[in-house]
């Protein structure tokens, strides 16, 4: 009788270690699979990156163009003050917020074509990881013109 009750002892010391180590592997994956959702993410915010600078690239002969008018000289210098006055740049609705008080019939496609053609004046950059990603706009003028 002693010898079984030995054994059923051992029995439920193995099974309590095998429990322990079902517990520690759970662990580990649930781990695992949080690193692999967090690289997976950043993956997708470089592949958006690059897609975007790519798509910049190829469209660097459009966005070369002169100024069309002097609506758009004036509204480049307006934009160019907001975005000096704000170092860490502003995204677009932003930009349109504070552009529609002046010219209630811009759009915020036609700032952001406007901001576009003109890459060594403006740089758009991402900000935040996932869902909280964001692009922001900034001035980026005095960058080219620094003296060494």
């Amino acid at each position: 009788m002693q010898g079984m009750q030995q054994q059923l002892l051992t029995i439920q010391e193995e099974l309590n270690n095998k429990k322990s180590e079902l517990e520690q592997a759970k662990e580990e994956q649930s781990h695992t699979q949080a690193l692999l959702k967090v690289l997976q993410e950043q993956e997708i915010n470089v592949l958006t990156v690059a897609l975007v600078n790519q798509d910049r690239e190829n469209n660097i002969d459009k966005r070369s163009q002169g100024l069309k008018s002097e609506k758009e000289a004036l509204l480049i210098g307006i934009i160019s003050t907001f975005l000096h006055v704000h170092p860490f740049g502003a995204n677009i609705e932003y930009l349109w917020s504070y552009m529609q008080q002046l010219d209630s019939k811009i759009s915020a496609n036609e700032i952001e074509m406007l901001l576009m053609r003109l890459p060594r004046m403006f740089k758009q950059e991402f900000t935040g990881v996932g869902a909280t990603l964001e692009k922001r706009w900034k001035l980026c003028a005095f960058e080219g013109i620094k003296t060494t």
